[in-house]
C-alpha cells in the first residue's frame, strides 16, 4: 500500500507499516486483531468494493455494528475516496427511509442479521446489497485514491425532532482536523498503546491513525441500560484496558463494576455526548482517585468544542446557579456567545449580536473539525450555520450559555427558554440547584404553553415537594408546582440525556 496524496491518509497508513504486530482492535468475544491483520482486512474489503463497482464518489450506506469489520470498510471505502453514510439506529422507521431516498446510496452494506431487519424498510429493498458474513484478508497492493479537502468522507444522519433528518458532512479534512485535535487525548506515551475501550466508532478511527488498540464494548450498545456492570469490568480487566472512553450512561455501569472487582489497569477516563450528572462525577472522584476523569462538551458538528476534568467541574458544584461547567474551549476551535436569535443569522446580524464576558447567548464555533455543511439540506443550513462578513462559516450549537474570563458554563437548549417578568430565564441553574441540595438527578424545570412553570422529578418517593418548591422560590425563579412522575422522565433515544419537554405528564 502506498500512501495517499491527502494528509487524512497520513497517519493511518503509517500506522499500519509501523505496528504491524501491535494490537489493533480486540472484538466482543475477546479475539485480537494486530495491525497486520486490520491492513490484510482492509485490502480484502477494498477488492469486495471494487468487484462490486465502487468508486470515487460513490456513496455507501453501511449498517454494521462497531468491529473490526466496520472499521476495515470504513478504511476501505475512504481509500477509494467513497462516502461512508451512517445513520442513527434510534432513527425511526419513516425518517429513516426518508433519507435512504434522498441520499440513494450505491451500496447497502449490512450484516445477515440485519438484513432480515431491513426487509422492514420498503427503501433497501431495490438498493444493490452487500449481506457481509466475514471479509476475506489478503495482502495484494493497492494505491489510495487522491482526494480533496471538501470531499466527503463520512455523512452523519441524526434522528432530528423533525422533518427529515440532517446529514452532517464529514470531509476528508474534518476527519484529519478532528484526529489531530483528539491526539491531546488520544495520543499515547512514545511508542506506547493506549487500550481504549470506547462505544464512539469515530473515536476509534482516531485512535488506529495513532497506533492505539480499541476495544469493543461486549454489551448491545442499542441496549446500555441492560448491561451487567460486573461483565463490563470483567472485559476491562481481561483487555488490559487502560483507558475509557465511553458515553455517561455507559460510564455510570463500568462504575458500578469496577466498585465491584476493581479498576485493573485503567488510567484515564474521558466522557461526553451527554450531560454528566454531579452525582457521577462526585462518585468518580471519591471511589477512584488515582483516575484522572474528564469531560469533553461537543455535538455532531464540533466534538470536541471544550475539555475540563471531573475536579474542574466539582470545584463549583457549591455554585450550582452558575449552570452547567463545561470548561475552556479547546485551542483549535474559536467560540462566541451570540444573542439568540429564532430565525436565520446573516452576517450584519452576526456582527451585532455578539455579547460580552458573563452575558447569556447562544454557543456558536467554527474551526477545521467544525461541520460547515448538511447534505443536500439548504434549510439546515440556513438554520443551523452563519456565514460572517469574511465569508467564514460557523455552527450554532443551540446551547445557551456564556463565558465567564474563558470559561464556558451552560444554562440550557434554545428550546428551553423561558420568560418570566419580560426576562429570559433558563432551566440548568435551577435542575442543577435541586441535585446539589435535594439529591435529584432526574429533573426537569419547564415553563408549560399555559405559562405555569413546573419542577418535574423522575422515579422518586418520599419526595419534599413544597421544600423544593420554596427553595426554587427562594433564588428568585418561579415555581407553581412540583409535579412527580413516578418513572423515568422521557429522554431522547440515543443519548437519554435530552429531556423531551413535550412528553410530560402533567
Amino acid at each position: 500500500m502506498k500512501e495517499g496524496q491527502h494528509i487524512a491518509f497520513k497517519d493511518i497508513a503509517s500506522a499500519l507499516e509501523m505496528y504491524k504486530d501491535r494490537t489493533a482492535l480486540v472484538d466482543k468475544f475477546g479475539k485480537s486483531y494486530s495491525y497486520r491483520d486490520f491492513k490484510r482486512h482492509i485490502t480484502g474489503a477494498r477488492a469486495d468494493l471494487v468487484q462490486r463497482g465502487i468508486k470515487k464518489g460513490d456513496k455507501v450506506l453501511v449498517f454494521v455494528p462497531m468491529s473490526l469489520e466496520l472499521y476495515a470498510i470504513l478504511e476501505a471505502l475512504f481509500s477509494l475516496g467513497a462516502t461512508a453514510i451512517f445513520l442513527d439506529p434510534w432513527m425511526k422507521g419513516k425518517k429513516m427511509g426518508a433519507v435512504i431516498k434522498q441520499v440513494q446510496p450505491d451500496l447497502f452494506i449490512v450484516t445477515r442479521k440485519i438484513a432480515r431487519i431491513s426487509w422492514l424498510l420498503p427503501a433497501t429493498w431495490k438498493l444493490r446489497k452487500w449481506k457481509l458474513n466475514t471479509i476475506q484478508p489478503n495482502d495484494d497492493d493497492w494505491q489510495i485514491e487522491p482526494v480533496k479537502d471538501d470531499d466527503n468522507a463520512l455523512i452523519t444522519f441524526t434522528s432530528g425532532t423533525s422533518g427529515v433528518p440532517k446529514g452532517a458532512n464529514r470531509t476528508f479534512s474534518f476527519l484529519y482536523a478532528q484526529a489531530e485535535t483528539l491526539k491531546h487525548h488520544l495520543k499515547g506515551q512514545e511508542d506506547e498503546a493506549c487500550v481504549d475501550f470506547t462505544n464512539f466508532p469515530i473515536v476509534g478511527l482516531a485512535d488506529f491513525a495513532m497506533g492505539n488498540t480499541v476495544v469493543v464494548p461486549r454489551i448491545n450498545l442499542m441496549k446500555i441500560h441492560k448491561a451487567v456492570p460486573s461483565d463490563l469490568a470483567g472485559q476491562l480487566k481481561e483487555s488490559n484496558v487502560t483507558r475509557l472512553i465511553v458515553s455517561p450512561s455507559l460510564l455510570t455501569k463500568a462504575i458500578v463494576g469496577m466498585n465491584i472487582t476493581g479498576a485493573g489497569k485503567l488510567q484515564h477516563i474521558v466522557t461526553g455526548g451527554a450531560p454528566i450528572s454531579n452525582t457521577l462525577i462526585k462518585t468518580c472522584l471519591h471511589d477512584f482517585p488515582d483516575i484522572l476523569f474528564e469531560a469533553i462538551y461537543g455535538s455532531t458538528e464540533a466534538e470536541p468544542i471544550c475539555t475540563c476534568t471531573f475536579q474542574d467541574v466539582a470545584d463549583r458544584l457549591d455554585q450550582p446557579l452558575k449552570g452547567v461547567y463545561v470548561g475552556q474551549p479547546i485551542d483549535t476551535i474559536r467560540l462566541k456567545i451570540i444573542g439568540f436569535h429564532k430565525g436565520a443569522i446573516d452576517a450584519e446580524l452576526f456582527t451585532k449580536n455578539e455579547l460580552k464576558d458573563g452575558e447569556v447567548g447562544e454557543v456558536i464555533v467554527t474551526g477545521a473539525h467544525v461541520n460547515k455543511n448538511y447534505f443536500e439540506n439548504p434549510a439546515a443550513f440556513k438554520k443551523g450555520k452563519i456565514t460572517d462578513k469574511n465569508g467564514e462559516i460557523w455552527h450554532r450549537t443551540g446551547d445557551m450559555g456564556y463565558l465567564k474570563k474563558g470559561h464556558l458554563f451552560l444554562v440550557g437548549r434554545d428550546h428551553r427558554i423561558m420568560t418570566f417578568n419580560d426576562k429570559k430565564i433558563y432551566p440548568y441553574p435551577i435542575e442543577q440547584l435541586v441535585e446539589a441540595e435535594f439529591g435529584y438527578t432526574d429533573v426537569g424545570y419547564i415553563q408549560r404553553h399555559s405559562g405555569e412553570f413546573v419542577f418535574y422529578i423522575g422515579q422518586a418517593s418520599n419526595v419534599d415537594k413544597s421544600g423544593i418548591k420554596r427553595r426554587i422560590i427562594e433564588v428568585g425563579y418561579p415555581c407553581d408546582s412540583v409535579v412527580v412522575q413516578n418513572k423515568p422522565l422521557p429522554r431522547d433515544a440515543r443519548h437519554k440525556s435530552k429531556l423531551q419537554t413535550e412528553n410530560l405528564s402533567n
